[in-house]
């Protein structure tokens, strides 16, 4: 077989019957996305229409897999299912209905945490495996974190939209972030830009989870401190579990998503 031919074969998508059939198999676990998102949104999965934009990503996803690749269907569509339910959320009338412009950021805001710090669906503050025995302590940590992270959800949202003065703070942060190390920023920016759990980031750096949990956790930290001073601090070090990760990714030279952010421009 030519070299056209074998890349023809891994290119193949499934048949319509095929695609058909995945639809079937996994139509429950699609409604499940939907739900869980609504209920980060506190909607009505299907009455906010979250339920029908699932089931279309889900045929989409159907129709142009391609197994050979050797990527698993729910893999590869489960964040194009996520995106697409949480369109349909900031899209609903139950959410856009009798707010204010600046309500309506707030609540974008804070449907967005719910994604970063998944315990908050259950009401718990998003404690880490690293606990100092201090109760009041404890929550205090977990509630700076939870602030820090809101301020960088909302330096992504409102660099070029919103207040003179509020775009500075952005800026403040946005300068803090690309002072970090390239593995750093490179989380920082998978799991707020991009909306990657931190799950996700772990599997694909091929790392457990809980050291980027842990990282994540160290971060905000940094960057609290950094943002209350007005300057970034030491700088923060890469754990030993992540250090392969870091050397990996400034080899690739793809490392360093804020720097480049600044460089364009986009936050001067």
């Amino acid at each position: 077989m030519g070299e056209s031919g074998v890349q023809g074969e891994l290119e193949a998508t499934l048949s319509i019957e095929e695609a058909n059939a995945l639809v079937v198999d996994h139509y429950g676990w699609a409604e499940s996305i939907a739900r869980s998102v609504a209920r980060s949104w506190n909607l009505d999965w299907k009455l906010d229409g979250l339920d029908g934009a699932a089931m279309e990503a889900l045929i989409f996803c159907a129709r142009r897999f391609q197994p050979n690749r050797g990527v698993p269907f729910k893999g590869y569509a489960r964040k194009r299912i996520h995106e697409a339910s949480t369109d349909a959320a900031k899209k609903s009338r139950g959410w856009r209905k009798s707010t204010t412009p600046a309500e309506q950021a707030a609540r974008d805001i804070s449907a967005e945490l719910f994604n970063v710090f998944p315990e908050l669906r259950v009401g718990q503050l998003p404690y880490s495996e690293d606990l100092t025995g201090d109760d009041g302590e404890d929550m205090r940590g977990a509630v700076r974190n939870l602030l820090i992270g809101a301020s960088i959800v909302a330096a992504k949202q409102g660099i070029g939209t919103s207040l003179p003065d509020e775009i500075m703070d952005y800026k403040k942060m946005i300068r803090l972030m690309s002072e970090l190390e390239p593995v750093h920023q490179t989380l920082l920016w998978e799991v707020y830009w991009e909306g990657n759990s931190m799950r996700t980031v772990a599997s694909e750096w091929e790392v457990d989870e809980l050291s980027v949990i842990r990282e994540h956790k160290s971060l905000l930290e940094f960057l609290h401190k950094g943002f209350a001073k007005n300057k970034p601090g030491t700088k923060l070090k890469v754990r030993p579990a992540l250090r392969e990760v870091g050397l990996r990714l400034r080899k690739n030279g793809e490392s360093n998503p804020f720097s480049q952010f600044v460089e364009r421009g986009a936050t001067t």
